[in-house]
């Protein structure tokens, strides 16, 4: 089974080597569309970090220039996936932050869907407190720990 876009295709090798297509009704499962490939393009392209205060999803001025070129960037290479993927530092209850994370994620997406970034290529998540990739031993309760990343795949 293949997803392309949010729609399942199995695939039926036939004899002889011959294969028949088959496009199943309906979307993909909720996982198969929402896995975030591996960043294939790490030695071309670093994550992009959103900075957030705290408790905050309001995205500042400077973050806002980083996303339009980030958006354009994107568009310019025919990245096909893009993973936004919010944090949250650990002050405050952990399901609180998860939920703060999510709509970091939320704002960060929908600033990239402003400037031309479908939706149906960007991946969305919130991690809460987890510390993720490109964190680097910032103290506790920093801002390097509320943010959002930017990733893209190819």
């Amino acid at each position: 089974m293949l997803v392309i876009r949010g729609f399942l295709l199995s695939v039926a090798v036939l004899s002889l080597g011959a294969a028949l297509i088959m496009i199943t009704a309906g979307a993909a499962p909720a996982s198969a569309q929402r896995a975030c490939r591996p960043n294939l393009t790490a030695s071309q392209f670093s994550p992009v970090v959103v900075s957030f205060d705290t408790g905050s999803v309001k995205i500042s001025k400077e973050d806002l220039e980083k996303i339009a070129k980030t958006a354009k960037l994107a568009k310019d290479n025919y990245i096909q996936q893009i993973c936004v993927t919010g944090f949250a530092d650990k002050q405050g209850d952990a399901k609180i932050n998860q939920r703060l994370s999510e709509r970091r994620a939320e704002a960060v997406a929908a600033a990239l869907h402003k400037h031309g970034i479908a939706n149906d290529t960007m991946v969305v998540s919130g991690k809460g407190e987890v510390l993720g990739e490109s964190f680097s031993g910032a103290s506790f309760g920093s801002s390097a720990e509320r943010r959002v990343e930017i990733r893209f795949a190819r």
